[in-house]
């Protein structure tokens, strides 16, 4: 299929991009021409690259002769930090979603996937279960991904587009971002520090990068997928549990310093997704939260 694809330089969408190209799609990406991380992508001889800024997205069918198939926009301004709760960023965010949407119509686009968040939930201590959980986001971030979620979901429609809203919960794995719990207790732990975190009480749920980027692939090649699909592992269990698992990997002579950090009950996320949608398509992780971290570990020693 072709693919076009926005935020080909995160975390996430690197790691697409190479899944994409080893299935053998061809994959067009939009980058900035300020980008940073460019050079992230330059070892795909076969990738097709746009340079092109959110702004200027609605131009890209002057530039992408050949009709697409699918669209990923995964491309999203504030998503970590103090960003979080800027509205102005925030709310661009939401209008260039839907000029993504727009734009993939115009390109011949038969399905447009998104990139929605377990922050879109906010405080939910249950069983998450797609498209029947309210929303109640606490932070601008998760408010503005379900407010893109609404509107494009309409605006789809509209559009007579297949619209696909997988909400990623927590990924790690190799060529993750700094300044995540996982990067966090690998360093310190690492260093022979006790790492100062929460209680972990609250529910949680890991996946690996290469399960996630599996997940949304098949998302985009089955035929008759659409609307919310929770991206997560079958693991969920106490946030403490996994802190605990990776202590005893990397560091088990190390104490870890639970409830060091004193947590906000109304800002504490509680991830407990149902995750049948996926399932029912054939879908199950293949790397467990060990294999995982050991992963990890391989990628800092190399």
């Amino acid at each position: 299929m072709n693919i076009v694809m926005t935020g080909a330089t995160g975390f996430i969408g690197k790691a697409l991009v190479a899944e994409l190209l080893d299935h053998g799609h061809q994959v067009t990406v939009i980058l900035r021409s300020d980008s940073r991380k460019a050079d992230v992508l330059k070892q795909y001889k076969q990738l097709h690259i746009v340079v092109c800024s959110l702004d200027e997205i609605k131009q890209l069918p002057q530039w992408i002769n050949e009709p697409q198939d699918i669209f990923y926009h995964l491309a999203w301004n504030g998503s970590s930090g103090a960003a979080r709760e800027d509205v102005r960023i925030q709310e661009t965010n939401i209008a260039y979603t839907l000029s993504a949407l727009e734009t993939a119509k115009e390109l011949g686009c038969k399905k447009f996937v998104g990139a929605g968040s377990q922050a879109e939930y906010g405080v939910f201590q249950h069983l998450a279960r797609e498209d029947e959980v309210p929303a109640h986001p606490f932070m601008m971030y998760g408010a503005a991904k379900h407010a893109a979620y609404q509107l494009a979901r309409l605006r789809a429609a509209q559009l007579d587009i297949s619209f696909v809203w997988p909400r990623i919960y927590s990924i790690y794995g190799v060529g993750e971002n700094p300044g995540t719990l996982v990067s966090y207790l690998m360093e310190e732990l690492q260093k022979g520090n006790s790492p100062e975190v929460s209680a972990g009480f609250n529910m949680w749920n890991f996946m690996e990068i290469s399960d996630c980027v599996r997940a949304l692939r098949i998302l985009a090649e089955h035929q008759d997928t659409e609307g919310v699909y929770h991206v997560a592992s079958q693991d969920t269990r106490l946030l403490k549990e996994y802190m605990k698992e990776m202590g005893e990997i990397i560091a088990p002579e190390i104490p870890i310093c639970f409830g060091a950090k004193k947590s906000d009950v109304a800002r504490t996320f509680w991830l407990e997704p149902s995750t049948d949608k996926l399932q029912q398509l054939g879908f199950s992780c293949n790397i467990s939260f060990e294999e995982g971290i050991c992963r990890r570990i391989n990628e800092i020693k190399a």
